[in-house]
């Protein structure tokens, strides 16, 4: 019994130092043999890293991979990694790594203060005719995908290395006796399910109002486009070796605005209101309610051959409030993601949301999305709590939503009537990523890890064995872990494969 008590504190002990290890950014380092004029340029990528893990600014949005610091992964471009085949294919999806790489160290350069960038200069090597940072990644990024590309060997490693993290971590279900916790989590998951739907199952007309009714629409909006015009945007924007369909930016907010939702919440406290985050004089970031935004991402999922554009609409709430001292749920700053995915012929086919800690995993599928059969195992499958309504042209969906909790009550094809009407602003999520500060500086909304700082929640002490780091808390975008028993994330490329399929539209209605 001693033997073994010792030993569960022994492996308890080095979990706790590989997780501390696991939210550390990678460093990059010249790999061995390297030289010519690509050395200085590895060598300015490891001064910049490194630069960049010493003031805390690491952005933890795509996955540094390593030995190749000009390069980030996603979960979606990692799925390319076996069927990049041609060269026109592997050139395309190392050319859209790169670009991931050079957005995050833009917005991790934003954040370093100006005294530090100042210093980096010094490390750009003597062959980039530039003094800008970002151009130098940009130039030097392109060398050492020159050298690499025309090295079998390096090609080989890298489709061997790409992926991004599991937001699971294995030794907290080690530790937490995951296949016995397991199941008492499963049936606490089937007891919410059951709570949602008997609200799904209630009239619109008989969900309580405690507070006052705030919707919250675009305050400015293009022209609606029809499924026809959707269609020809994806069609034009997939004209690549990828085939992923990448709209122009003014085409993608014309998309955004075309399928943005409606908010209808209950207010019953400041705490209920749309907002914006923001770093005020405290060591937390908070959420100014006099400027409702909704922010924008773009991702994509895969279906057979082919790549579906999805929209994502993200908003913040100040806070979830505690209920009482014994609420685990609760905690400072809320928010909401609700994510619309297109299929080629420009409808909608599936919507899902989920609360911005990657909970409360909700899937609302159009008429063309039929559910597939599932493994009978305890792991979470797709919870379907109603069927999306079919819309009228120039119509929004408008998603009713809980005071306190804000729980998804309802997806209405039309709002209720209700007094007031604010508008909110558009904002890409990127701004998110490096946020100003009042002390003239800038800074992330997220931490090197992914968590919002002060987001924490109660239930972090009790969920803990499911394997997710700070279950409840905020997190970015490529961090959301949406289930407790099993594994799935809000990205993976394959989610709405796994739980359904798609139909044909029906000849009738194709028009």
């Amino acid at each position: 019994m001693y033997r073994a008590i010792v030993f569960l504190l022994a492996l308890f002990s080095a979990a706790v130092v590989l997780n501390g290890c696991a939210g550390l950014p990678h460093v990059s380092a010249p790999e061995e043999g390297r030289g010519g004029p690509a050395r200085p340029c590895e060598e300015f990528f490891s001064s910049v890293d490194q630069a960049v893990m010493n003031a805390g600014a690491a952005d933890a949005q795509a996955a540094r991979i390593p030995g190749f610091p000009y390069l980030r992964a996603d979960r979606f471009l990692s799925s390319f990694r076996t069927e990049a085949a041609s060269n026109a294919v592997f050139t395309a999806w190392v050319e859209r790594m790169q670009t991931l790489a050079e957005t995050g160290y833009r917005v991790e350069l934003n954040n370093l203060g100006e005294a530090e960038r100042v210093r980096l200069l010094r490390f750009i090597p003597a062959g980039i005719n530039s003094n800008d940072l970002n151009a130098a990644i940009r130039e030097c990024g392109g060398m050492l995908r020159g050298s690499d590309m025309n090295d079998p060997q390096r090609r080989e490693a890298l489709r061997t290395i790409v992926r991004a993290p599991p937001e699971y971590r294995s030794w907290q279900r080690v530790a937490g006796l995951y296949p016995l916790t397991a199941m008492a989590f499963a049936w606490g998951i089937d007891r919410w399910h059951e709570d949602v739907r008997q609200v799904f199952a209630r009239d619109v007309a008989a969900l309580p109002v405690d507070g006052q009714l705030i919707r919250y629409a675009p305050a400015v909006a293009s022209p609606p486009l029809s499924a026809h015009e959707v269609a020809a945007i994806l069609e034009r924007a997939r004209r690549n070796p990828l085939r992923i369909p990448e709209p122009s930016a003014a085409e993608l907010q014309h998309l955004f605005e075309n399928f943005a939702p409606i908010f209808e919440v209950d207010t019953l406290s400041e705490d209920d209101r749309l907002g914006a985050p923001m770093w005020a004089n405290g060591e937390n970031p908070v959420v100014d309610t006099a400027r409702p935004t909704l922010y924008t991402l773009s991702s994509y999922t895969r279906y057979a051959d082919e790549i579906l554009l999805q929209l994502n609409y993200v908003v913040w709430f100040p806070a979830r409030p505690q209920s009482g001292a014994f609420d685990l749920l609760g905690g400072h700053m809320d928010g909401i993601t609700w994510r619309v995915t297109l299929t080629p012929d420009g409808r909608p086919w599936m919507y899902d949301i989920i609360h911005n800690c990657g909970c409360y995993h909700l899937f609302i599928p159009a008429l063309r999305a039929v559910p597939r059969g599932q493994p009978e195992t305890l792991e979470e499958t797709a919870f379907v709590p109603q069927l999306a309504p079919e819309l009228q042209p120039g119509a929004h969906l408008t998603l009713r939503i809980a005071h306190t909790t804000h729980y998804l009550q309802r997806v209405l094809g039309s709002p209720t009537v209700t007094r007031h009407t604010l508008g909110y602003r558009w904002a890409g999520y990127d701004d998110l990523r490096s946020l100003p500060t009042l002390y003239g500086g800038r800074r992330s909304l997220f931490l090197s890890d992914g968590i919002v700082p002060g987001s924490e929640r109660g239930e972090r002490y009790f969920f803990w064995p499911m394997g997710i780091p700070q279950p409840g808390a905020m997190r970015q975008w490529g961090h959301h872990a949406t289930a407790f028993v099993g594994r799935r994330h809000f990205d993976d490329p394959d989610i709405l494969e796994r739980y359904f399929e798609l139909v044909p539209q029906p000849a009738m209605e194709a028009h």
